[in-house]
């Protein structure tokens, strides 16, 4: 909005201007932790009434007696909805990727910030009213769980919502507060996670799947109004002087985003940049496969309730959020400690999160693993910062860009991995999925140890300035306001 609006709060006044996209991304994920373990719920149900009458399916779930009598036909209920939660990870994952790489990044550059906000928000308002029908269709046929997954990638998914926010905020942030915003931007998330993942099983087991759907439809309702009402479609003053066909610029895009990637640079910073970009694909790798087995793993073998899992999910990520936000500034600001020092810290954690979770024989072991976790969050935003430290400020949205897209391609992977290694393992030894993801996280902290070890403390970074915008070049009352700063 281009006038302020002040509020007084004690000694202070906050400028009501200053909020942004961080309610959209609040509704958004709490839309998206809401959904996932109640997705993968209503797939696990329509599984087993394809085969089975719904007194049956109902005592599944519920009857812990009748579940123990039925082992086998659980067992096979359990693996069909495994396969079919990788089908629909594929429909979402797929056309995210295209999304991502070759459409949601220049058309923000070209029209607006606007429109790459409010884009993936219509995908997932059209994939929770396809889910609303599956639910109350429960016979129908399982291919129409597809439909919302496609939509939903088609319009980007969550990929290209979290990209869209970090372009955003950093768009209007000046160098000083840049840190400081995208922190607010990672705490709604968090936030948004912890009650999300909380409620999920409540809402559940009380309400049922129509009512949560339609829960979702009405919260990313409102996060597509706020955005057309109060969003501001930000525009970069630096415009492209050869006017080039639409799928011109797409290959240009394509090639530029890989380039920013692939770009001789001084000193150690290439090999580096390559090493922290494999790293935090390994971290999505883990990451991705627990969330599509944690559900299953955790019903199976240690008897976890929706809603049990909804507080072991909520603790976790509240564990994860307040580490971010409070613990690790305070350690930032009173010590001399690096990034990476930091970021190994959080790999032990990580790893020995997940090797607990693999021999948990009992309830309790599961919520123990959530606090010896609590660190995990910390490598994603270390290396984070360190790879935005090694590129110039006109490189920032490239880099994010092509890291986007690889993440689209690991989570990918990661269903496939861990959808068929879990089902063909769980009669064997049911944790060998976390042992494997542990393993890998061994293997990025020697990776991190060795970076470490070789770089140089004194390694230079980048230099960010901001630059005002030219009066001339604003758009028109509806565009950046000029009070604010835009990036060059």
């Amino acid at each position: 909005m281009g006038k302020h609006i002040l509020v007084p709060v004690g000694r202070f006044r906050f400028d009501l201007n200053d909020i942004t996209i961080e309610p959209v991304q609040f509704l958004y994920m709490f839309a998206n932790f809401l959904f996932f373990p109640t997705f993968q719920a209503l797939i696990f149900n329509k599984v087993c009434l394809q085969t089975h009458d719904a007194d049956f399916c109902s005592e599944l779930q519920n009857n812990e007696t009748f579940k123990e009598n039925h082992t086998s036909e659980n067992h096979d209920i359990t693996a069909e909805t495994s396969h079919w939660i990788l089908k629909t990870n594929i429909a979402l994952t797929a056309p995210s990727f295209f999304m991502v790489t070759l459409f949601l990044g220049p058309l923000g550059d070209k029209i607006g910030r606007k429109i790459p906000v409010l884009l993936p928000c219509i995908g997932a308002l059209f994939s929770f009213i396809a889910c609303l029908l599956n639910a109350k269709f429960m016979t129908a046929s399982l291919y129409y769980l597809l439909v919302g997954p496609l939509v939903n990638g088609f319009f980007g998914g969550y990929i290209a919502a979290i990209m869209a926010s970090f372009s955003y905020v950093g768009h209007v942030s000046s160098p000083e507060s840049k840190m400081m915003r995208l922190g607010i931007i990672e705490a709604m998330s968090f936030l948004s996670g912890t009650i999300g993942v909380f409620v999920s099983g409540v809402m559940l087991d009380k309400q049922g799947f129509i009512f949560i759907f339609a829960t979702l439809i009405v919260v990313i309702s409102l996060a597509i109004i706020y955005t057309i009402v109060w969003v501001e479609n930000i525009r970069s003053h630096i415009q492209d002087a050869e006017n080039v066909g639409c799928s011109a610029f797409l290959v240009k895009f394509f090639k530029d985003s890989f380039s920013c990637v692939v770009r001789q640079r001084e000193s150690r910073v290439f090999s580096s940049l390559v090493l922290l970009v494999i790293s935090i694909n390994m971290v999505m790798l883990c990451t991705t496969g627990d969330m599509d087995i944690a559900l299953l793993y955790l019903k199976e073998n240690l008897n976890f309730s929706q809603t049990l899992f909804g507080y072991f999910k909520g603790l976790d990520n509240f564990l994860r959020g307040i580490t971010l936000i409070t613990v690790l500034p305070l350690v930032k600001r009173f010590t001399s400690i690096r990034d990476l020092p930091l970021v190994l810290v959080g790999f032990i954690s990580f790893a020995v999160n997940f090797v607990v979770l693999g021999v948990a024989s009992t309830q309790w072991m599961v919520f123990l693993a959530a606090v010896l976790g609590m660190l995990k969050g910390v490598p994603s935003a270390g290396i984070r910062a360190m790879m935005s430290s090694m590129v110039s400020q006109d490189e920032q949205g490239r880099l994010f860009g092509i890291v986007a897209a690889s993440e689209s391609i690991i989570t990918l992977i990661a269903s496939v991995l861990f959808n068929e290694l879990y089902p063909a393992t769980v009669h064997i030894f049911p944790g060998l999925c976390y042992m494997l993801g542990a393993g890998l996280i061994l293997l990025m902290f020697l990776l991190i140890l060795y970076l470490h070890c070789t770089l140089p403390s004194d390694m230079p970074q980048m230099s960010y300035q901001t630059v005002v915008e030219d009066p001339q070049l604003q758009i028109s009352d509806s565009d950046i306001p000029s009070s604010l700063t835009a990036e060059a």
